[in-house]
């Protein structure tokens, strides 16, 4: 079957426009997003409302009223970077905030937000979350003090030898942003030791914990020293990276 030439030009003219016309097609530019976790560790606040920039996240979440060591479960929130920004605990139902503090929150970063101290002397603290993968095999970890009237801890591996962290005190992360870096161990299952730095009496054990290959977690003392039940000193443990 013949073609003619007329339409052999408009079938050419019309592959071009389309071909043309394709690349001329504005795409959105890649949607920019951070992410940050929210954790209540006042022993004795009241539930709070989690909100960034007033945006709320989640609702009515307390201090766990489980005792010893908990694990967290709560999902880091993804929302747009901006700097500046607002990280509030707030009186549940209201948009007062028990305590609050303000981040630069950068593209493709990542943050932990903590509500720590007493209810009287409640502060956020916000650090950076380093989750490139740990070495294989390996697991990454990090320990915080949030025991406000804790004496400084060292933290060792019950049957290990050597310490992982010593002299650590309350909130001292803040002055040193080392502290919020990640150190790398073999993954296993282990029970954690803190210790007195100055004594090195037993302050606190956790109970023993199953630490996963290829994952990162944070580890921190929670409560106080002398507290009774769910206030009492203890452990808590999330995985940044599951």
């Amino acid at each position: 079957m013949k073609i003619k030439k007329k339409s052999l030009f408009h079938i050419s003219l019309t592959a071009i426009i389309l071909f043309t016309g394709q690349g001329c097609i504005k795409k959105d530019p890649p949607s920019k997003i951070t992410q940050v976790l929210l954790v209540p560790l006042s022993p004795n606040a009241t539930a709070v409302d989690f909100s960034v920039n007033s945006t709320l996240f989640a609702t009515t979440v307390g201090y766990s009223t489980a005792t010893g060591t908990v694990r967290y479960t709560l999902p880091y929130y993804t929302l747009e970077p901006k700097t500046a920004s607002i990280i509030a605990y707030n009186f549940t139902g209201t948009t007062n905030a028990l305590a609050s503090a303000t981040k630069d929150l950068g593209d493709e970063k990542v943050y932990s937000s903590f509500l720590i101290d007493s209810a009287s002397k409640a502060k956020v603290v916000v650090v950076n979350d380093d989750l490139t993968d740990p070495t294989p095999g390996k697991v990454k970890i990090r320990f915080l003090h949030f025991s406000p009237n804790t004496v400084p801890l060292d933290v060792s591996i019950q049957g290990g030898t050597g310490k992982l962290y010593t002299n650590r005190a309350f909130n001292d992360q803040v002055t040193n942003t080392d502290f919020e870096k990640f150190i790398e161990i073999d993954a296993g299952t282990y029970t954690f030791l803190f210790t007195n730095s100055s004594t090195g009496a037993t302050v606190y054990t956790t109970s023993s914990q199953v630490l996963l290959s290829d994952r990162i977690y944070t580890l921190a003392a929670r409560g106080f020293t002398g507290g009774t039940g769910s206030l009492a000193i203890g452990a808590w443990i999330y995985p940044n990276k599951p």
